[in-house]
């Protein structure tokens, strides 16, 4: 009852404040004239006679003289009009912005929205006014629109979608050949073409009731979002017991990290109508997980349409390669889900690269005042090298980061295998990426014709994401090594392996070794895999000669921290910091130099960037992972977790200690390059010799064992000389394998 009020209470405020919204004289004279911009008023006319209100920004508010700027059409989302690209002040509105920075700006209203209800025979209380779903938008409405502002204008177009925008472009590309000879370039904010694992459990229960009550929705024909049939629907959907509805709109789209509270207010006041018949299309979508034109529920009626018994699918591989699109989508969005965008990917996965921008950054893409810049704009494309962004979900959930370079400096495709470059303990993807590009791996790789990909671990700044946990719950540090070995690992490998279609060479650097070593050892991923190079490789860490390290793990440091309730481990956080002290207080341990007394004394870093290596490092990670490897340092074995009792280990692992990783287990014929130093703390040269005794009957011809007297841990991957001495016999490893 008290949940049932409170959205009564709530929709009648949008209700009042959708009376007000009705006084306005359109969206130029209320919107975008009171900002100081000169703004046009246009209608075009469908094929099938809806009538559609567009407005023209054709300056930026310091004014100037229309002409040949090129032209930008920006597409709404469901339930939204024109306005969403203007309730923002303007240095933060799209619309604005991109008048400013000398865009010809055009703003669709799509039919049935408050400027958009005009029609050539038809008022909006006939039910034939209401008779479509998105596909006529896409067959009908987009296309009206190109036309306009390409006759308009006498140029080519780019487009700037929203959500549903997306869906529309995405269709459109798929099947409408004559459009992009009008269409410059796409950029889809929370895109999707699929919603089958939609978490938005408000809007699955929706959507439910919507496929299960096809005859009753049908006679409702306008889907009001303020109107009693809405109402009921969502009040009803708020009573199912995992729908959580005190907050509505984070219940719908995802909780959004950096709106605007009057910003949000002001929207709400834009709610817009739609036809039901669009609701049941949609809700197709989410309960049956297609990508499909509309399902009239009876085969019949399908053939009338269709001239086939199901609806016609919209196929995302017709997209042509060479057509420019960029993706933005959000790690917390519950409509936009991360794995549907996976689908939307896959689909596209022989796009040509150059053409294809994916970031991960619902409605905080057009109404967020911040973003945040990603490794491919702070460090790659800084240095003149093409790059993407992708992101991959775990099978628990966790949403990884990880960074594509197809294409060396000088713009040369890739035309070598892919390789995979996953880092070391509580640092990310700018390991690889520190020095200059000549001293870089993944530069080298790149500029040697390798398709490069780099990984970022979870828990690290740009892979914070998961599909129901954010880094503030406990359960969401509830992981060690073990989950990098049977999640992190595995989603990276097959996520390569997928978009490129070729088995992959890996590159891992400290504990990006030991988790290779582990799954390697389980004949996990080989028939994705080539070949492994493994520098500083970690199997064994039981004579670990740092003094700090072990220390720490002696003084079961970690164990500490976890009991307290700091399941994250933040090495730049108070408590770690307070612990560190506390060890430097010993009179053994030297901590003049803290990278040296945890890493050995490198020889060859350049200290000119040892600023930049602080800004990014160290990162994160779970505390429990760092009790894993205190385990290793103190038993000398490598093994699963020991939750430290009998039952607990029981309990996972069906015996009473954990299960040990036999490095004997990997199959003996594959390619393995491992490298190795004399001063190295961590990677210690009689660990590295157990290793070796545990790979005596690897076949001789696949084992590469190179050693470095003078290098330390860091050195492999920071060290100014390792183009020469450790990143050439890499490649030279590669080209035999």
């Amino acid at each position: 009852m008290a949940i049932t009020l409170t959205i009564s209470i709530f929709l009648v405020i949008l209700i009042s404040g959708s009376v007000v919204a009705l006084l306005d004289d359109g969206i130029c004279f209320t919107l975008v004239k009171t900002q100081g911009y000169a703004c046009e008023e246009h209608t075009v006319t469908t094929q099938d006679g809806y009538i559609l209100s567009l407005q023209r920004i054709p300056v930026g508010r310091s004014g100037g003289v229309p002409g040949k700027k090129p032209s930008v059409l920006l597409q709404h989302d469901l339930f939204l009009d024109a306005a969403s690209w203007l309730l923002l002040p303007p240095d933060q509105a799209l619309a604005f912005v991109l008048a400013d920075n000398g865009f010809d700006v055009w703003l669709a209203n799509t039919r049935g929205t408050k400027y958009s209800r005009g029609h050539a025979y038809l008022s909006g209380d006939d039910s034939g006014y209401w008779g479509w779903s998105w596909d006529e938008l896409v067959t009908y409405e987009l296309p009206a629109m190109f036309r306009y502002v390409y006759n308009e204008t006498g140029q080519k177009l780019h487009y700037v979608g929203h959500s549903q925008g997306t869906l529309l472009a995405l269709a459109a590309l798929s099947k409408d050949k004559v459009l992009l000879n009008m269409w410059r370039s796409a950029s889809l904010l929370s895109p999707f073409a699929y919603l089958g694992t939609i978490t938005s459990h408000l809007i699955r229960a929706i959507a439910e009731n919507i496929v299960a009550n096809v005859p009753y929705w049908l006679d409702v024909q306008e889907f009001d979002p303020y109107g009693l049939p809405t109402i009921q629907v969502v009040a009803e959907s708020c009573l199912k017991p995992d729908v959580n509805c005190i907050d509505i709109q984070s219940v719908i789209a995802g909780r959004d990290c950096c709106l605007n509270t009057v910003s949000v207010a002001a929207l709400l006041l834009h709610g817009e109508s739609s036809s039901t018949m669009n609701l049941i299309h949609l809700s197709q979508m989410i309960t049956k997980g297609t990508f499909a034109m509309y399902d009239y529920n009876d085969e019949n009626e399908n053939r009338k349409f269709y001239s086939q018994p199901t609806p016609p699918a919209y196929k995302l591989e017709n997209i042509p390669n060479e057509f420019p699109l960029y993706l933005f989508h959000g790690g917390a969005d519950a409509v936009s889900d991360v794995e549907d965008v996976q689908l939307l990917l896959d689909g596209l996965k022989h796009h040509n690269p150059d053409k294809l921008s994916v970031k991960l950054l619902h409605p905080d893409d057009v109404s967020s005042p911040v973003s945040i810049d990603g490794i491919c704009k702070s460090m790659v494309e800084s240095q003149g090298y093409i790059c993407q962004e992708h992101t991959v979900t775990t099978k628990d959930g966790y949403i990884l980061s990880i960074q594509r370079m197809p294409k060396a400096r000088s713009g040369k495709p890739a035309d070598k295998p892919p390789v995979l470059l996953q880092h070391g303990l509580m640092m990310d993807a700018i390991t690889w990426l520190l020095n200059a590009p000549d001293q870089s791996l993944a530069f080298i790789l790149a500029d040697n014709g390798y398709d490069v990909w780099i990984s970022n671990t979870r828990g690290t700044k740009y892979s914070r994401g998961h599909t129901s946990l954010t880094p503030n719950d406990q359960a969401y540090w509830e992981w060690s090594w073990d989950e990098l070995v049977a999640y992190d690992l595995p989603a990276c490998v097959q996520f390569v392996h997928d978009q490129t279609g070729q088995k992959l060479h890996y590159v891992g650097h400290s504990l990006g070794t030991l988790i290779a070593f582990a799954a390697f050892s389980q004949d996990k991923l080989m028939d994705m895999i080539r070949s492994a190079a493994l520098l500083s490789p970690i199997a064994h860490l039981g004579e670990m000669s740092s003094p700090l390290g072990k220390a720490a793990a002696d003084a079961f440091l970690a164990e500490d921290l976890y009991w307290l309730g700091l399941h994250e481990f933040a090495p730049r956080g108070e408590a770690v910091a307070k612990l560190l002290e506390d060890i430097c207080q010993d009179p053994g341990n030297n901590c003049s130099n803290l990278m040296n007394s945890f890493t050995g004394q490198n020889c060859c870093l350049n200290s000119s960037r040892t600023n930049v290596f602080l800004e990014h490092e160290p990162q994160s990670t779970a505390t429990k992972n760092m009790i894993h490897v205190a385990q290793m340092v103190r038993k000398g074995t490598i093994a699963k977790y020991d939750y430290g009792n009998e039952d607990a280990n029981m309990n996972h692992y069906g015996q009473p200690t954990p299960p040990v990783y036999d490095m004997t287990g990997i199959p003996n014929d594959f390619p393995l390059l491992l490298s190795y130093g004399g001063k190295d703390y961590l990677s210690d040269v009689d660990d590295v010799q157990i290793l070796l005794e545990n790979l005596e009957d690897h076949h001789s011809d696949k084992l590469v064992v190179q050693y470095r007297e003078d290098y330390a841990h860091a050195d492999f991957v920071f060290g100014v000389n390792a183009n020469k001495v450790v990143y050439d016999p890499i490649m030279a490893f590669f080209k035999l394998n």
